[in-house]
């Protein structure tokens, strides 16, 4: 992947790790994988299963892709032909993902299926050229129905029909990985992993952690400008984003005031740092492997490269909840697979959709060092590979109870360019209080 603004946020937040970012401790090359759908092994759950019902004919499939995760794909489109007789190629489209996926829709070029993020699928469904895949899916030859997969993490793949114009290929749902040493260098007597399962990992837990961290002069934790990160605070934390019409409702919540109250003192404090403020050259990941950040709050992506760092020990829980001893709904990055309107054969290229989105499809895209989470539940067994993190099972379970792009970012592209772009403006400036920032977001999201 060549672009690091593909969907509008740098995917170094999300799905890819720098060569830049990962240079100073060895782990820069080839073998680095987008966020979604990949792995960092050609083995583990590729190899075919015993062969089930042909489906013949020919599929071709595209994605972004580094040349790691380019590597599964074509294992897996091998395999999927070994099995059900399909001819599958597959292509990695390069460089500006959306605007060359437009060109070839446009062209009527595009594959007979192919990769939609979470914030554009609004703007594909516009365009007319995408496979309304409702009777499919609840018909006996889908190997998925919408009811497999986490109810939060898949509304977004709706038109404004209600109809269903694709499904997550997997996810990352963002955890509160931790750095043992440094916690344990600055005094911290039990572990966020060890709060939570003693019903202790709060707010005020965070805080005093937080305030130790500095203490020794590392960073404790990095706000970044997204929407991933500020609704996460926000939901963590007991307050409501959005009502049920989709409408931003942040700036009144009172629990929501009331997080985003405490994340601007934690700002002001020098507990939290802001992303965007950081020095030159010192990315978050960087910061996080080069063992001066204690925590980062990222999803399941940067495993592969953390288990590269033999000297570095860590593990994740859940982000603190109101409670101390819930998981509470935070953010969920995905990304879809949709099918071409125009497919040649698009009985052929429905089927492949479904094998791929299914738990069957899953299971060999992210086994054996997958740096993605299932979107279905039932595979536990991905996520604590090797018992690393210690505490692997918890992404399944944060990503059953997490949300995926709201709805009033993902199908209004103005707002998903400029949230990210309002929100840094402000932060920099330093002169917004909780309320006014906060206002200002939701007339831009609600507004825009």
């Amino acid at each position: 992947m060549e672009s690091n603004e593909t969907f509008g946020r740098p995917l170094a937040r999300r799905q890819f790790l720098t060569g830049a970012a990962l240079a100073g401790f060895g782990l820069a090359g080839g073998g680095l994988l987008a966020g979604c759908g990949g792995s960092d092994s050609g083995g583990g759950g590729n190899q075919p299963a015993a062969s089930g019902d042909k489906i013949g004919g020919a599929i071709t499939w595209s994605s972004w892709a580094n040349p790691g995760e380019a590597e599964r794909f074509k294992q897996y489109s091998k395999d999927f032909q070994a099995k059900y007789g399909t001819k599958v190629t597959y292509q990695t489209i390069v460089g500006d993902y959306q605007a060359k996926l437009l060109t070839q829709l446009a062209g009527g070029a595009a594959s007979d299926a192919f990769y939609v993020g979470d914030g554009q699928m609004a703007k594909m469904i516009e365009t007319g050229q995408l496979e309304k895949l409702d009777a499919f899916l609840s018909s006996a030859d889908s190997p998925i129905k919408t009811t497999d997969v986490y109810e939060g993490l898949w509304q977004w793949c709706k038109g404004p029909d209600g109809g269903i114009y694709g499904l997550p290929v997997d996810c990352n749902p963002k955890v509160f990985w931790f750095n043992k040493g440094l916690l344990q260098e600055a005094g911290v007597s039990q572990n966020p992993a060890q709060l939570y399962e003693a019903g202790q990992w709060n707010q005020a837990a965070l805080t005093d952690m937080l305030a130790k961290v500095k203490a020794t002069g590392k960073r404790g934790m990095v706000l970044e400008g997204n929407w991933f990160d500020l609704m996460s605070i926000i939901t963590t934390f007991g307050g409501t984003a959005f009502d049920e019409s989709g409408k931003a409702v942040f700036d009144t919540d009172p629990k929501a005031q009331a997080a985003v109250t405490w994340l601007f003192d934690q700002m002001k404090s020098g507990n939290i740092s802001y992303g965007g403020s950081l020095p030159k050259g010192q990315g978050v990941d960087a910061l996080f492997y080069g063992g001066q950040l204690a925590t980062i709050q990222y999803g399941r992506w940067i495993l592969p490269n953390l288990k590269k760092l033999k000297k570095l020990q860590y593990d994740i829980a859940p982000m603190p909840s109101e409670s101390g001893k819930d998981i509470a709904p935070v953010a969920v990055y995905t990304a879809a697979m949709s099918v071409y309107a125009k497919a040649k054969q698009k009985d052929v290229a429905t089927k492949f959709f479904g094998h791929y989105v299914s738990a069957e499809g899953q299971r060999a895209r992210l086994s054996g060092g997958g740096n993605a989470v299932p979107s279905v539940p039932g595979l536990d067994d991905i996520v604590t590979e090797g018992n690393l993190p210690e505490h692997g099972k918890l992404f399944t379970e944060i990503a059953a109870k997490g949300y995926a792009i709201p709805k009033a970012i993902g199908t209004n592209a103005k707002v998903a360019t400029n949230l990210p772009l309002e929100m840094d403006k402000m932060i920099k400036a330093g002169n917004e209080t909780p309320q006014s920032f906060t206002q200002k977001l939701a007339a831009l999201i609600n507004g825009g």
